[in-house]
């Protein structure tokens, strides 16, 4: 509850940004949508924070390294923790069955504050909770490894904009709203671009980095899904359901 508090000041206060700067930041009914998957991504949320820890937990008690005991491990820990980030966001773009959890949140047709926890609620079943064991394995402990997420949930809300231009050298290392906007860009050229969750760097070394270009992207969302006309239930749950075996004709189209 005090997360979806926080949240809906910080989107009055984006609102109010683009009243002052006389852009219409959001929508209604894109909005009434993304309110409704993030509260039931917070609640599902519960859980999969809870195994989140035990994995990393689990992984802690068999660790093979002990890196946790290394002076440098409050920053080791961010650098390590966001390339597995990376490496689930981009497996999340290439293997259905983590799509089927991940396809919600590219559903969004503005990209805002409320955007960035506009989620799926399956999670839990998708396995994501499992992508941080190795973190465990890596010798850091849940505890070790909690700033980060505050960090990753406070970093992506600021991304998920349509408002502030490219940040000059930080557009080398950092996600950014430039890039973020690249990421959810209806255009063919941005599809499976710019996975990072912090830094930007994975993209550039491992070459799925897109640069916005001069003109600013303003069109967003999935290519022949009108989100307008379903609601948080169907969204959450529409490519798990197109995936059973009853379904004559699986909606691939909506995989990027």
């Amino acid at each position: 509850m005090l997360l979806l508090c926080l949240v809906l000041a910080a989107v009055a206060v984006e609102a109010l940004i683009g009243w002052r700067l006389r852009r219409n930041l959001y929508e209604l009914r894109d909005s009434e949508l993304s309110l409704g998957l993030a509260t039931g991504w917070i609640a599902s949320g519960l859980l999969g924070g809870t195994l989140s820890a035990l994995a990393i937990a689990f992984g802690y008690r068999h660790r093979v390294m002990d890196l946790g005991a290394l002076a440098a491990a409050p920053v080791l820990v961010i650098i390590l923790a966001d390339i597995f980030y990376y490496s689930w966001h981009r497996l999340s773009h290439r293997l259905r069955w983590l799509w089927a959890s991940h396809f919600a949140h590219h559903t969004a047709k503005r990209l805002n504050i409320l955007a960035s926890v506009r989620q799926g609620w399956t999670d839990v079943i998708s396995g994501t909770w499992l992508s941080w064991i190795g973190l465990g394995f890596l010798g850091f402990s849940p505890i070790q490894t909690a700033p980060y997420f505050v960090l990753l949930l406070i970093w992506q809300a600021s991304v998920h904009n349509e408002w502030v231009p490219k940040l000059g050298p930080l557009e080398w290392v950092f996600v950014t709203p430039s890039h973020h906007r690249v990421h959810h860009s209806l255009e063919q050229a941005h599809v499976d671009r710019n996975f990072g969750g912090v830094l930007i760097i994975w993209d550039r070394l491992f070459g799925s980095f897109a640069a916005e270009g001069p003109a600013v992207i303003h069109d967003f969302g999935l290519a022949g899904f009108n989100s307008d006309a379903s609601n948080p239930v169907d969204i959450a749950t529409r490519e798990w359901r197109a995936m059973l075996p009853s379904r004559r004709t699986p909606a691939k189209s909506s995989l990027p």
